[in-house]
């Protein structure tokens, strides 16, 4: 099971709040206050918290508890307890118990907890997440859906690699007379140079010695005139008797040797080609600045004869991508009749869910069409598309329908928790919501109120309100209140949720039928 819940929040030097902290319930918070006294700035500094607006303060920090971290997260950071800190000097950090961890990171670990409800939030009403709502109550209805759904994503993939695999094959066979004769002109031209390891090097070595055989010449002929003169040397020493005698005919041997070797090595210089050397030379180093390199240059000579042999064998191959199309296809039809069928099958009773949950909320009923695609058209989601409507389309809803459409889809997930009870819709998740009974009417607003509080039993939710339906509903009411060098966050004792709801119906010149309907509606809740 995944689990938020806030227990602590401290603000330092916000826009609003110079030193502020509170600590929520676990279940139903409700925030009101005067215009301009800071809620919007509170519920923006909570957001900040978990990376999803930039920080307006110099430091936050939570104290939470966290369950069912993902497995991504595991060894990061333990289950239980943790203190989650953003500050911002010179830049902005974020620490997990005094561990520092990139934003991104604090973005993906958050994530599966948070629900941010705004009028200008449209993504809760994408087709994807219309879908998870709907398969998540087949899953209540019938486990092994879930099974269905993994099989159908797994031929999917499937069939999407064999697609785009057939799809190269046979864009290449449009065009394989033509990469043939390029690729054969490739291997020839490599192939007409031969390029051999080290053979550019040793040309290299060549081409000085060519440059310096006059000059080598001219100095073992020189050499050989003294050597000519060798006998004298071996007079000499016979008649001092030295005893470097030995030393000195033996390196004279050795001098007269190498002479010779000399000899033998100009006389093969003399054999070669400069001006050949000097060609091959430069195709070489052609070849080099090409592939980087000889060896280079044979591997990739090496790739080539191995794609021409696939564009040789190319018919073959091309048989062998469409049969594992058509197998992959033939998989993906089956597994996709299996998803449509459990869909189809559950529609309406999710439905009939679904439009009780927007009966409470004061709103028409839906109408919801699965209605199904060519195979080529299959996605992710599976082979329907789905339409919700509510005597118009999704989009075209206003704001405060909107957010109670959203609403509905909550109360739909959290009725599945009655029927599952190790499902994933069990799970705890933190409701964010920025004055999401504005602009709707007595009736509508306590009617969202009643759902709020509904699923404050399995989420922690913060709530803005202008309206005393909320505030009376709440299990924490707490009290925004502008002062002269900072705003201040009271949690309002009973006495003080009365006089604070009675100010949200009649404003600052409190009457005595506002005191009493606060007072009823609160001592209803008690």
């Amino acid at each position: 099971m995944q689990k938020l819940c806030l227990k602590q929040i401290i603000i330092k030097d916000s826009p609003t709040f110079k030193c502020a902290s509170f600590s929520p319930s676990p279940h139903f918070n409700v925030f009101s206050g005067a215009s301009g006294a800071g809620k919007s700035v509170l519920m923006e500094s909570i957001l900040a918290l978990f990376g999803l607006r930039e920080t307006n303060a110099t430091l936050l920090e939570a104290t939470l508890e966290l369950r069912g971290i993902p497995q991504e997260f595991e060894g990061l950071i333990d289950e239980g307890e943790v203190v989650l800190t953003l500050s911002k000097k010179d830049k902005i950090r974020y620490f997990l118990n005094a561990q520092n961890i990139p934003k991104k990171k604090i973005q993906e670990l958050f994530a599966p907890f948070l629900k941010h409800l705004s009028t200008k939030s449209y993504d809760a009403t994408s087709e994807q997440n219309l879908f998870f709502v709907l398969d998540s109550f087949i899953e209540s209805q019938t486990p092994n859906h879930k099974e269905i759904l993994q099989n159908y994503k797994k031929s999917f993939l499937c069939f999407n690699e064999a697609k785009n695999a057939l799809k190269t094959l046979q864009d290449e066979a449009l065009k394989v007379a033509e990469l043939k004769e390029f690729v054969r002109f490739e291997i020839q031209k490599l192939e007409s140079l031969n390029p051999k390891k080290g053979e550019y090097e040793e040309l290299l070595e060549l081409k000085k010695d060519i440059s310096k055989k006059e000059k080598i010449n001219e100095s073992l002929q020189d050499v050989r005139d003294f050597l000519s003169q060798s006998h004298k040397v071996t007079q000499f020493l016979n008649l001092t008797n030295s005893d470097e005698s030995d030393s000195i005919l033996s390196a004279l041997n050795t001098l007269e040797s190498l002479c010779e070797q000399e000899s033998e090595r100009l006389e093969a210089l003399e054999m070669s080609n400069p001006e050949e050397i000097l060609n091959r030379i430069e195709a070489l180093s052609a070849l080099k600045h090409r592939y980087g390199g000889v060896d280079e240059a044979l591997e990739y000579l090496e790739n080539k004869k191995q794609e021409l042999k696939k564009y040789e064998n190319l018919d073959s191959i091309l048989k062998d991508a469409q049969n594992s199309y058509n197998n992959a296809k033939d998989m993906l039809q089956t597994s996709a009749k299996s998803l449509s069928q459990a869909r189809e099958k559950y529609v309406s009773e999710f439905e009939k869910t679904l439009n009780s949950a927007l009966t409470s909320l004061k709103m028409p009923s839906s109408k919801i069409t699965l209605s199904p695609l060519s195979v080529e058209s299959y996605s992710i989601l599976g082979a329907q598309s789905l339409e919700i409507s509510l005597n118009t389309a999704l989009k075209n809803l206003s704001s405060g329908e909107f957010n109670r459409f959203r609403l509905a889809l909550l109360l739909t997930q959290k009725g599945q928790e009655k029927i599952l009870e190790n499902s994933i819709s069990k799970d705890s998740a933190l409701i964010i919501l920025d004055e999401l009974d504005a602009n709707l009417s007595g009736q509508e607003s306590q009617s969202v109120a009643v759902a709020l509080k509904e699923l404050s039993s399995t989420h922690q939710i913060f709530a803005i309100s202008h309206q005393p339906h909320m505030p009376s509903l709440a299990n924490t009411h707490f009290l925004i209140q502008k002062q002269p060098d900072s705003s201040t966050i009271t949690a309002l004792d009973k006495q003080g949720r009365i006089q604070e709801i009675a100010r949200m119906i009649s404003g600052d010149s409190i009457t005595k039928e506002a005191l009493e309907f606060a007072t009823k509606q609160l001592s209803a809740l008690q």
